[in-house]
């Protein structure tokens, strides 16, 4: 997997998918998210509305763009609650995105930096964990296995 970290605006970068994040207990999404809620006719925050996107680690929800972004798919991944927030739960919370998306065939995958907003964290370390938890998401053993994977890899993050 090709790594790439690139400043932009997530909601025009032309991808499978594009991951982005919401803490617990947030009832209308900010910053990146809220960008792309709004480039969504809101509906991000008529899932939150509705209780199917809560916002707990590791919660993972896909929502279809039918063509209103560049990705063709858009991951809310959860935070969990933000007190708690940290560094390894930027790896669990990537690894958790990297895992879904490969199941689905996802080859080309875009996401904001978990954590370096409204979670407070350092960028630097905040990109090193997110590198690290896909890596760690997206590890498969295969020495012993004769079986072609279900699902390819995921190419460039």
């Amino acid at each position: 997997m090709e790594v790439k970290v690139v400043a932009g605006d997530i909601t025009k970068v032309k991808v499978d998918a594009a991951i982005v994040n919401l803490f617990e207990g947030i009832e209308q999404p900010g910053g990146a998210t809220g960008a792309v809620d709004r480039a969504l006719d809101g509906i991000i925050s008529k899932l939150i509305a509705d209780g199917e996107i809560k916002g707990k680690l590791n919660e993972v929800t896909l929502i279809h763009t039918m063509g209103k972004l560049e990705s063709e798919r858009v991951l809310v991944v959860g935070l969990g609650k933000q007190e708690k927030f940290n560094y390894d739960s930027i790896r669990t919370v990537i690894s958790a995105a990297c895992r879904s998306l490969k199941k689905l065939g996802a080859k080309r995958v875009a996401t904001i930096v978990h954590g370096a907003g409204a979670g407070g964290l350092e960028v630097e370390k905040a990109v090193q964990a997110l590198t690290e938890g896909a890596i760690i998401g997206l590890y498969t053993f295969r020495k012993h296995v004769t079986k072609e994977p279900e699902s390819g890899d995921i190419d460039e993050l």
